[in-house]
């Protein structure tokens, strides 16, 4: 798998110094960076440094894959040997770094520092054998451990300190590396505002009531369903009978949450076609284990059906005026074709998709709204798959506009997004606070809310400084190099 640095937006280095933790990172500004930094940005700027050296090359594309099994190689082969080298010098000198570390607890357990907990706990020390012989097994086991890391040496200052700044490099490579190799293939995707501010998805498999008109322009039968979101909104769903195809009313399903996300999907896989022509290609493989959770031939045929029917359907605005006369908001299609194909030579199946005109003039004008692919990732509620989009616009809108993040969200916010199966109020407003939890619990663009009559009053997280700068700087792929 390979990556292109360029595509690595402003957040990746605030997932990092997570994933490296405050314990490594402590080693690493007392041994490495010493007095030169202090602090979490000289942290990023090592981190910087080291992948702009290595992850980095005259194409612009690295072997991840390559890149993380050749580190982990060399940390393995590292430990083994600080192993044998501490085994012998416990053997030959009998002075080795274990040695020392027991002359430190001996002198503090004498001090009047060490409680009688602590001198009870370390009441061993004093059998040098058997304490040097725990030792050896400790650090044994940590040679060997796949998951361990170099830094986490217990004598890491003993070394040589070219050895020490080997040490971080490697585990900071080795981190990075498999960080990289499990990320989407764009970092930051992008959601329609017509798909945001509409209740184009609903709540669960629902199907369409099942109107049927004919198109003389189009010449074509199709069937629509008519959505009331107050006396003089409502939006109408098509979905087109394709020539010689059977009507079959109760097998016609509008868009849902699994739609909602397959789209997203999509939108991760755009690469320079969809710049130019509309269009993006994608291998099927990732999307049906991401939604079916197998590549199977049945999960092939039904993303093929769900692709189809996205496909196929069209949406529909519309407004009643004072003199009862309609008027239309928006009209368009989602998707202008989908085809999905079979490779001879590997048996791969692909699929080819070109957007709408409408959806794609959007993207280029910027009429969408940001948001980093791991978090709609990390969700697993159906509500939570279709709000976080709408969550994001309104902290996003509020940043820009100085707004407080704290507001109060009516039951028909939520309505005017969601198409809801239910016309229970009460039993809708369950399924969004159980959304909402989710959110919170995973800290995930709401830190707090509570329930007040028929809504919500919501805290929303503030803008990162990752955000601002992926997100307003004025470039759709922000670079890695500066």
């Amino acid at each position: 798998m390979s990556v292109k640095i360029q595509e690595i937006p402003r957040f990746i280095f605030d997932e990092l110094l997570v994933l490296i933790g405050e314990k490594t990172k402590e080693k690493l500004l007392k041994l490495v960076l010493q007095d030169e930094y202090d602090s979490s940005p000289s942290i990023e700027t090592y981190m910087r440094n080291i992948m702009n050296n290595i992850f980095f090359n005259d194409d612009d594309v690295v072997d991840l894959l390559e890149i993380k099994s050749t580190y982990h190689r060399r940390r393995q082969l590292t430990k083994k040997n600080w192993f044998k080298q501490l085994k012998k010098e416990v053997e030959t000198k009998n002075a080795s770094s274990i040695h020392e570390e027991r002359e430190v607890l001996l002198k503090f357990l004498e001090s009047k520092s060490a409680d009688d907990g602590f001198k009870e706990m370390l009441k061993d020390i004093k059998d040098e054998s058997r304490f040097v012989q725990t030792r050896l097994e400790e650090i044994e086991a940590w040679a060997v451990d796949v998951d361990t890391r170099l830094t986490d040496y217990p004598y890491l200052d003993s070394k040589q300190q070219y050895q020490i700044e080997k040490a971080f490099e490697n585990d900071f490579v080795y981190i990075i590396a498999d960080f990289l190799k499990n990320a989407p293939r764009n970092w930051i995707t992008h959601r329609f505002k017509d798909l945001i501010e509409n209740p184009i998805f609903a709540d669960g498999k629902a199907k369409m009531r099942g109107n049927v008109l004919f198109d003389s322009e189009q010449k074509a039968t199709i069937l629509y369903d008519d959505y009331k979101l107050s006396d003089n909104r409502v939006l109408r769903s098509f979905i087109s009978i394709e020539e010689n195809e059977e009507v079959q009313i109760d097998k016609m399903f509008l868009l849902d949450e699994t739609d909602s996300e397959i789209i997203e999907h999509v939108m991760e896989h755009r690469a320079e076609r969809f710049y130019t022509d509309k269009t993006i290609a994608f291998d099927l493989r990732p999307l049906l284990t991401r939604i079916y959770g197998n590549t199977s031939q049945k999960a092939y045929d039904l993303i093929t059906k769900r692709l189809q029917k996205i496909g196929r359907f069209s949406l529909e605005g519309r407004t009643t005026g004072p003199n009862k006369e309609t008027r239309t908001t928006f009209l368009y299609n989602l998707f202008e074709y989908v085809l999905v194909s079979k490779e001879d030579a590997t048996g791969r199946r692909y699929a080819e998709i070109k957007f709408s005109d409408t959806l794609h003039q959007q993207f280029i004008t910027k009429q969408t709204v940001q948001i980093y692919s791991h978090f709609i990732h990390r969700l697993e509620n159906r509500l939570s798959k279709i709000l976080i989009y709408a969550f994001q616009k309104e902290r996003l809108d509020a940043y820009l506009q100085g707004r407080n993040m704290k507001r109060h969200f009516e039951y028909t916010f939520f309505s005017d997004r969601i198409r809801f199966r239910s016309k229970r109020i009460d039993s809708n407003l369950k399924q969004i606070e159980a959304s909402l939890q989710e959110f919170k619990e995973a800290n995930i663009l709401i830190s707090d809310y509570k329930r007040v009559g028929n809504g919500f009053e919501i805290i929303l997280t503030p803008v990162t400084e990752s955000e601002k700068a992926d997100f307003f700087t004025g470039t759709s792929t922000p670079s890695l190099i500066q």
